[in-house]
């Protein structure tokens, strides 16, 4: 069918990621950016970045940097929270050993939830090309995506976050140990196992389903009005909840995950403060 221009289509709203430029063939199959991955890229970019930004004067003086100034100071006031509260979850033996997981997946998390409240993201729409029943339709598609508001993305994400928790409980207790001690009754083992897989969409849908609806909810028509001017008290309202919803599901995903190591891990392992 003929392509319509950009300011002809009306913008759509869809649950999965919109494409921007591919596919292209590789011999993994074929390769195509998405909106989401594109914005996935730029978010991974602003955190090595401030990493960078935090860490100048360590590498510059590391002994001026004992007392930390500005974005260090922060950056340390959040490694350190993260810090305890791995602690308290899976023990200070094990703590070590899975707190750079558990970090980025609040820090990577949490500022991707809130690269949606950007100008621009999921405000600039382009053409894309896309199947609909069968057919190649042109829509109009937001040029920026959240990369949590991609459930590809949230599903890796809660993947990862499976595979540290088992990985934890069988660095603890071995393979069979591990199986044991996460099967309990034998006879029940199926059933236990299946608890175990709805870990993975329960982490993934939970994260996906609130940004998604953050998302329709910010670009939709209604917010829209809002931002224009017509009720702007309403629209900050909105938008600050928006701020404290994407800290929230970043806060539930890193502790979930963590409990679960722990849990995984288990008391013979994990210390008590």
């Amino acid at each position: 069918m003929a392509a319509e221009t950009g300011h002809d289509l009306a913008p759509h709203v869809s649950a999965a990621a919109e494409p921007l430029a591919g596919p292209w063939e590789t011999p993994l199959g074929p390769f195509t950016v998405t909106n989401s991955m594109f914005t996935m890229w730029l978010t991974m970019a602003g955190i090595l970045a401030l990493a960078w930004f935090a860490t100048r004067r360590i590498r510059k003086d590391p002994d001026a940097a004992l007392v930390p100034e500005g974005l260090q100071n922060v950056a340390e006031t959040v490694t350190e929270f993260l810090m305890e509260l791995v602690e308290s979850t899976v023990g200070r033996r094990y703590a070590g050993k899975v707190f750079a997981f558990g970090a980025t997946f609040f820090v990577f998390i949490t500022i991707s939830n809130w690269s949606s409240l950007l100008p621009g993201i999921g405000t600039i729409w382009t053409p894309s090309e896309v199947y609909h029943d069968g057919h190649l339709e042109t829509i109009a598609a937001p040029l920026f995506r959240p990369a949590t508001a991609d459930i590809n993305m949230t599903i890796a994400l809660a993947l990862t976050a499976f595979v540290v928790i088992h990985a934890s409980g069988i660095a603890s207790h071995g393979p069979l140990g591990h199986i044991k001690e996460m099967t309990q009754v034998a006879f029940l083992a199926p059933v236990f196992i299946i608890i175990e897989l709805f870990v993975i969409i329960s982490l993934s849908f939970r994260l996906f389903g609130n940004l998604f609806a953050g998302e329709v909810l910010l670009n939709g028509p209604i917010l829209g009005a809002f931002a224009l001017g017509h009720l702007p008290l309403i629209g900050a309202v909105f938008l600050v909840l928006e701020i404290l919803f994407g800290l929230v599901q970043a806060v539930i995903f890193f502790m979930l995950s963590m409990v679960f190591t722990g849990q995984s891990v288990g008391p013979d392992t994990a210390e008590a403060h």
